[in-house]
């Protein structure tokens, strides 16, 4: 166990598109596949759910063009990202993004896509459940359950702040 990295080596990538309220009123779209008016909020958590990263942006930016910039911009930045080697995640970031990360940062992007298990129609991918897991966490903040900021700053700020509370009640 000594010999182990405290840095993550996996992580699970993926975003939610949340409505906004009338009180937001910067970077806001339309999420063209799910016709949804607000704005998109990204997580990449490790394999435990414990959050490296988030961003929010306009619901109606493409995820892995989003994501890449996004990676550019903050992996200097972001200790927590610096050794990791394998990303799980869905088919949106599948085309520009898996080939830019192994491309520049010599990182391979998993898109896993037979389910390891299915209850009626929602299908269970491998990792995958794990950034859904800390998404429905992070909604059972009040705060979080709909788009409340007028930025995006603040309202990442809250997605943070969510996941802090979650872990400060562990200990």
């Amino acid at each position: 166990m000594e010999d182990r990295d405290w840095q993550p080596t996996t992580a699970i990538i993926d975003s939610q598109t949340t409505k906004n309220s009338s009180t937001s009123t910067e970077n806001i779209g339309i999420d063209g596949g799910k016709l949804i008016k607000g704005r998109k909020r990204f997580y990449i958590v490790d394999t435990l759910g414990n959050l490296l990263d988030s961003f929010v942006v306009a619901a109606n930016s493409y995820d892995g063009t989003t994501a890449i910039k996004r990676w550019y911009a903050k992996y200097s930045e972001n200790e927590l990202l610096e050794n990791i080697k394998l990303i799980y995640a869905d088919g949106t970031f599948g085309g520009t993004f898996r080939r830019q990360m192994k491309a520049k940062y010599e990182i391979e992007v998993k898109i896993p896509t037979i389910p390891i298990a299915q209850k009626g129609k929602v299908e269970i991918h491998e990792k995958r459940w794990i950034v859904e897991r800390t998404i429905a966490w992070t909604l059972n903040n009040r705060r979080c359950s709909k788009d409340y900021e007028r930025k995006t700053e603040n309202a990442n700020v809250y997605i943070v702040i969510a996941n802090i509370r979650r872990l400060s009640n562990k200990i």
